[in-house]
């Protein structure tokens, strides 16, 4: 990296209101694109008298720097600097993920946003073929034709969808991944490939294969592209990287997409067709229960993703899933069966909340509420709901049942419908009913050693101490968070600040003080009390990573009737006073005193549930958030 780039990331930070207040830069052909927490932190006459800068330009809430045809070394500085960039790796540097779990989350970055597609893709055959079975259309008419093709844009375009996806996964340009996938599915190659004539390219075999409906070869040719657009990049003059790049990108990429890469990935996704063909000549029906057993445990690696393409091979190529999906409802309708069995018999008020919400999300397809906050937990809930799910499957493997529509949901019970006639319908439904009701009957039977009750957590914490695991996995135990100020309990949802209310930052809750105090929401550690002392971000012993705001827009006072009772780093005991400030000031001043709590971490929990509810007033030091 040049020194004069280096020196222009430092001044170009600066002048964005230092590192802190830049939250995410990406880039485009001609420019940077910055995303801020503070506008009037930027400087844009500082930004303009860099050299490399030709214009800047607000667009809504992004930041707009014009750097032309020096905007990728610009970028690349301003990414070594550690500016939170869409480029920026997130592999942990401590602990690097290894290879088969970056196969797997790119496999999952790919496909999951595509299930609302599929859904609807689906959805629209399953009505076409009622609008068949009763004769309310015939399939000669165009309005069949019309409403065939519409279900089939999915699946036939499935290349383009993943395209997209897999542009932002591999970091490649989202314009040229497309261009890609437009090569596999030009309807001038399509006809060739149709036609009896050989293909070649300079001499190069091109092999005739159609590429509608595939998942694994345009997934292999946005990853290598990625590498050609960085090597293109470091060839190509500053000057002309603009037509020279995306056109070099295109032509390398084009010829290895249709001579190399097309080839080998319609083999290796033909290669898994044939692989669970086998398992499913030899093993029959077991295999569909083995594998709706195994499905929690699966989903724990996180290998439940990487099934996923073969589920979709063969309801592309052969129009019905009878494995990977149909095992999928099964293990999730059981996963919902034990945690509504839990939810029935827990003592434990709380349990039976998270057990009910757990079993309602399995119902809906998303079991790791259900597997992590309650089956898992409890122990013998999951093996129940792991055999039943094999029952289930059995069930189902027997009866040969098919799934038409990729769906792993209660919501599969349509899709079930399809060539096989409403027989599939029947038998689908009653493998599901097997499934729940196995696994809410094993669940009662096997029973489960109930959580304890908060008083019953409190004696034992006191008789024995907690375990540094245990006060670190939100998993073991819920986490209790108290107000931090006392006032009136609001919504994030109705924090008039988008970045709170649509939990940009993370889930929790917020207040409006009546008093000009802010207390320590727990026993933890102030990690930064922000220069204009309006903002605390603290890190509970429990793990749990808190972001109490005061007041919105409040940056602007810059530290103006607040007082700080505490520095960085400092370690506080619950209810210890953080901040003061003058609330009848800060009113006068026409700013909105609402504070927000926010679990900023909220990923590696499940939900946060405000314990008050909305307009109810509450006092500093009383029970105010639990994050599961």
């Amino acid at each position: 990296m040049k020194k004069d780039y280096l020196e222009t990331a430092d001044t170009l930070i600066a002048a964005m209101g230092g590192k802190d207040n830049i939250i995410r830069l990406f880039h485009c052909m001609t420019r940077l694109r910055f995303y801020v927490k503070d506008k009037t932190k930027v400087n844009e006459k500082e930004i303009l008298k860099l050299s490399e800068v030709s214009g800047v330009n607000w667009h809504e809430e992004q930041f707009q720097v014009i750097a032309g045809n020096e905007v990728n070394a610009v970028y690349k500085a301003l990414e070594n600097k550690g500016i939170p960039t869409d480029d920026t790796r997130e592999t942990d540097p401590v602990n690097p993920k290894g290879v088969v779990s970056r196969i797997v989350d790119a496999i999952t970055g790919c496909m999951t946003p595509m299930i609302p597609a599929l859904t609807a893709a689906g959805m629209i055959k399953v009505v076409l073929t009622l609008l068949t079975t009763f004769h309310l259309v015939s399939d000669t008419s165009s309005t069949y034709q019309v409403i065939s093709f519409i279900g089939d844009v999915t699946f036939y375009f499935m290349p383009f969808l993943i395209a997209a996806n897999a542009a932002k996964i591999f970091r490649v340009n989202q314009s040229l991944a497309l261009f890609i996938a437009g090569v596999y599915l030009s309807p001038v190659f399509v006809s060739m490939a149709a036609g009896d004539a050989a293909i070649t390219l300079f001499g190069l075999p091109v092999t005739k294969v159609t590429y509608s409906y595939s998942v694994i070869p345009v997934i292999l040719m946005v990853w290598i592209t990625h590498y050609i657009e960085l090597f293109v990049d470091r060839i190509t003059p500053k000057m002309v990287k603009l037509i020279l790049n995306p056109t070099l990108v295109i032509l390398i990429s084009a010829p290895i997409a249709l001579i190399v890469v097309g080839p080998i990935g319609t083999i290796i996704g033909n290669g898994l067709a044939v692989a669970i063909n086998f398992l499913s000549a030899k093993l029959g029906f077991v295999i569909v229960g083995i594998l709706a057993a195994l499905f929690p445990f699966i989903v724990m690696t996180g290998m439940h993703h990487a099934l996923t393409p073969i589920g979709l091979n063969a309801i592309a190529t052969g129009g019905s899933d009878t494995l990977i999906f149909v095992s999928q409802v099964c293990s999730n309708l059981a996963q919902s069966g034990s945690s509504f069995a839990v939810a029935v018999k827990s003592k434990d008020s709380n349990m039976k909340q998270l057990a009910s919400a757990a079993a309602v999300s399995a119902l809906m397809g998303i079991t790791e509420p259900a597997l992590y906050g309650v089956t898992l937990k409890l122990k013998r809930p999951v093996v129940a709901a792991s055999v039943a799910a094999g029952i289930g499957g059995i069930v189902g493997g027997l009866f040969q049942v098919s799934l038409y529509i990729a769906q792993n949901c209660i919501m599969a019970i349509p899709a079930f419908i399809g060539d096989k006639g409403m027989s599939n319908l029947l038998y689908g439904i009653i493998m599901i009913i097997v499934s729940f009701v196995a696994s809410f009957i094993l669940t009662f039977i096997l029973g489960f050693e109930d959580v304890k009750s908060d008083n019953e957590i409190k004696e034992s914490s006191e008789a024995q101490g907690t375990t540094e695991t245990q006060q670190r996995n939100p998993l073991v135990e819920k986490v209790e968070l108290y107000a931090p100020v006392t006032g009136t309990v609001k919504t994030l949802a109705n924090v008039a600040d988008k970045t709170f209310a649509d939990k940009v930052l993370g889930d929790g809750a917020a207040i409006f003080p009546s008093e000009g105090r802010v207390y320590a929401p727990a026993d933890g550690t102030v990690v930064n009390i922000m220069d204009t002392k309006h903002g605390i971000m603290f890190v509970a012993d429990s793990g749990a990573e808190i972001l109490i705001h005061i007041g919105l827009d409040t940056v602007n006072l810059k530290g103006k009737y607040f007082k700080s009772y505490v520095t960085d780093g400092e370690r506080v005991k619950k209810g210890a006073l953080l901040v003061e400030f003058d609330l009848e000031a800060i009113k006068k001043e026409g700013y909105d005193l609402t504070t927000s709590v926010v679990v900023t971490n909220i990923s590696d929990y499940i939900k946060a549930v405000c314990m008050e509810k909305e307009g109810s007033e509450i006092s500093a030091g009383e029970k105010f958030l639990t994050v599961v």
